[in-house]
């Protein structure tokens, strides 16, 4: 389909169902929303002088991969002659038009226009570079907003979490060994400096040309914030299936819109506290446990944005106001249900949402937002292990290693309730023993979440009870805990929860010296006693004769016995051995060497074949009894 008729097609699509009326339920007057699609090419698009895009601080991360990335810069490139290509659409919140600079809200499209700016940019550098002034000063322009008696700005603006590292960026290729939070961010620079680098001057003043006056997008501008987040839901309801984060920001914002403009600049600073708050964490997982624990019970992944939306309709005194409580809900066509919900069942389940709604305690839409910023506040600085309070911290790294997320609900809400910091810490204790003994014993992760979900009406001032009871009616007993222990198989998905149990061991049997040096050193890793691969020739020639070394019945024994806690020890730096007849009593030479007292055990040992992985693998088992009790 020739790329024109595309375009039309698209704008008449969007014409229709923009242009759609809404019914209040307070009376039969139509209210029209009010857009403006029309389609520019690149150089138009940024080439008005007194407008700037700008990224607002609620929006998320830059992060699109080198993938998207390299597609666009293909499409581009490989436009032919009177072609053009449809970028996509952008859509902006424009206010009143002035004579100064003109400030237009991307609402979506910023991930794209980040894009085609990184592009620009790198672009511009290049030209710089080659001399070429006439190009560098056209993209001067078009990167640049500047009116009379006004500073100049950049044309796009972002105002997000990545604004100081974009200029970092911009500005100069980094060092290769300089961190950066967000790597999506610094790929993309790097990846399309290393593009443009491969290619002539000349090949790049064309590409150049494509990309401003062949690339076109569709811009459309909504004059009402009201408008512009229900817009924003339809289009993206239309493409890729927006995640549950995206949805409720729209729906929070939206219904912000609603209440009024104060509320509207209050939940746009909230929202942009919340994600900074999530930074390096999901923020689709922050919503499911943050509902969990305010519902009590286990809630999957498909429920979040319908049990968000209901709490806030019934949480927030002001949605009892609005003239139309459902115009935000977003309709999701997926159901976990195998069959439709009957009418009857509908019914029962309206009376008892009715019912649970007049139970619940009203706040303003402020006191909703103070309360979810605290909570995503508390959410990331347990994931990241960063309280500020060293023994906490200590214990949320140990759960992290241990993979303990089905906590995290309970454990916000003891942390945002007020909880104090010696009693949290008692409570970290009994669930790190708890958790692990669970996982060990292989009991259903499922029932586990849904108990820590049931924990959440727990008191956060007095929990303790209530927490050692729930534990130890559901702690598994002490033999099987032993057994399960000796014959766990801790494959490479779970050998973070192996290293915490050798640490533990460590500093139980030789003091706490020990944690000075296991703890938090990228240097210290998992040592396969017996090596993993011993069959081929490569590991023959690396680590020894393993198999001739190991005996009889090698093809069954090594997978059942090289990945249990008995052939496991804790090493620091790389080993250096090499060929032998012998191999262990290679590997005892490094380990006698070792700082780590559990690993330099091992050189009084004659010799390390499977007996004694089982024969370790119950000594360490012995040991995790007293180390992890039940309640």
């Amino acid at each position: 389909m020739p790329i024109a008729a595309t375009i039309q097609d698209l704008i008449e699509t969007l014409r229709l169902f923009y242009l759609t009326t809404f019914v209040t339920s307070s009376s039969n007057q139509r209210k029209i929303m009010h857009i403006h699609p029309h389609t520019s090419i690149v150089s138009a698009l940024l080439g008005t002088p007194n407008e700037q895009f700008l990224i607002p601080s609620y929006q998320r991360r830059y992060s699109w991969r080198k993938e998207q990335l390299h597609a666009l810069l293909d499409d581009i490139d490989m436009i032919e002659g009177n072609d053009s290509h449809l970028l996509g659409t952008i859509l902006c919140l424009s206010g009143a038009h002035t004579a100064g600079i003109n400030t237009l809200e991307l609402v979506d499209g910023q991930q794209r226009l980040t894009t085609i700016c990184i592009i620009l940019e790198c672009l511009r550098e290049r030209f710089e570079t080659d001399g070429r002034t006439e190009q560098v000063e056209d993209l001067k322009r078009l990167l640049q907003t500047r009116v009379y008696g006004h500073p100049m700005r950049p044309k796009i603006a972002l105002d997000t979490l990545d604004a100081d590292e974009f200029r970092r960026l911009a500005e100069s290729a980094p060092d290769p060994d300089e961190h950066f939070k967000n790597g999506r961010l610094a790929t993309a620079f790097s990846e399309t400096r290393a593009w443009i680098d491969a290619s002539t001057t000349e090949e790049l003043a064309g590409f150049l040309q494509k990309l401003l006056l062949k690339a076109i997008v569709v811009r459309l501008d909504v004059s009402q914030a009201k408008d512009a987040f229900k817009l924003f839901e339809t289009i993206n309801n239309r493409g890729l299936k927006l995640s549950p984060s995206d949805i409720i920001k729209n729906f929070m914002l939206g219904n912000a819109a609603r209440f009024g403009d104060q509320q509207l600049e209050v939940a746009k600073k909230s929202w942009a506290a919340l994600i900074s708050h999530l930074d390096g964490t999901d923020a689709d997982s922050f919503f499911r446990y943050f509902l969990i624990s305010k519902v009590q019970a286990r809630l999957t992944k498909a429920g979040v944005v319908a049990e968000f939306e209901w709490h806030f309709m019934n949480e927030v005194s002001e949605a009892d106001k609005l003239p139309e409580r459902h115009f935000y809900y977003y309709d999701d066509e997926e159901s976990d249900d195998d069959s439709a919900t009957s009418e009857s069942e509908a019914a029962e389940e309206q009376e008892a949402g009715e019912a649970d709604a007049e139970s619940v305690e009203k706040q303003t839409f402020v006191e909703f937002l103070k309360k979810l910023v605290r909570a995503a506040q508390v959410y990331g600085q347990l994931l990241k292990c960063n309280t500020g309070i060293a023994q906490i911290d200590r214990h949320l790294r140990n759960l992290r290693m241990i993979k303990s997320a089905q906590t995290y609900g309970f454990l916000m809400h003891l942390k945002a309730g007020g909880i104090d910091d010696k009693t949290f810490v008692k409570v970290l204790k009994l669930t790190e023993s708890f958790v692990l003994r669970r996982h060990i014993c292989r009991e259903r992760a499922n029932e586990t979440e849904t108990l820590f979900a049931e924990l959440c009406k727990a008191d956060p001032q007095d929990p303790l009870a209530d927490i050692v009871e729930a534990y130890r009616e559901a702690s598994p007993s002490d033999e099987k805990f032993r057994d399960e222990f000796a014959a766990t198989v801790f494959t490479s998905n779970i050998m973070d929860r192996a290293r915490y149990c050798l640490e533990q061991y460590e500093m139980a049997m030789h003091g706490k010296h020990a944690e000075i040096a296991i703890l938090g050193s990228e240097d210290v890793h998992v040592e396969h006693i017996i090596p993993q691969k011993i069959q081929s020739r490569r590991s023959q020639q690396e680590y020894g004769n393993w198999v001739e070394y190991l005996g009889e019945r090698l093809a069954h024994r090594h997978p059942k016995f090289v990945n249990r806690i008995g052939n496991l020890t804790l090493f620091a730096g790389e080993l250096n051995i090499v060929a032998s007849n012998n191999p262990f009593s290679m590997k005892k030479a490094n380990y006698k060497l070792s700082s780590i007292l559990a690993t330099k055990e091992l050189t009084a040992m004659s010799q390390f074949k499977f007996p004694q992985v089982d024969a370790r693998s119950k000594q360490l088992a012995e040991f995790a009894i007293e180390r992890w009790p039940a309640p």
